[in-house]
């Protein structure tokens, strides 16, 4: 009897654990997969990085960069 209702309980417990995973991991993937440092160029261009290290070194080297590296989400 209490294998009948254990063995339910363990499988929807491990399911919840999963959706609960799944769900943790697209989210966490979707916000960091943003990429907050951008800096613009002449005319529409712009190009965006992970950290503002890599964009100062892009912007650095490109000849028709028009600004200065920023945060997207700040300005």
């Amino acid at each position: 009897m209490k294998n009948k209702i254990i063995l339910p309980l363990v499988a929807i417990m491990i399911l919840t654990l999963a959706i609960i995973i799944i769900s943790y991991n697209f989210a966490w993937a979707d916000s960091h997969s943003d990429k907050d440092y951008c800096y613009d160029q002449v005319g529409d261009g712009y190009f965006c990085f992970d950290t503002k290290l890599m964009c100062r070194q892009e912007q650095k080297h490109d000849e028709i960069a028009e600004s200065h590296c920023y945060n997207k989400d700040r300005e």
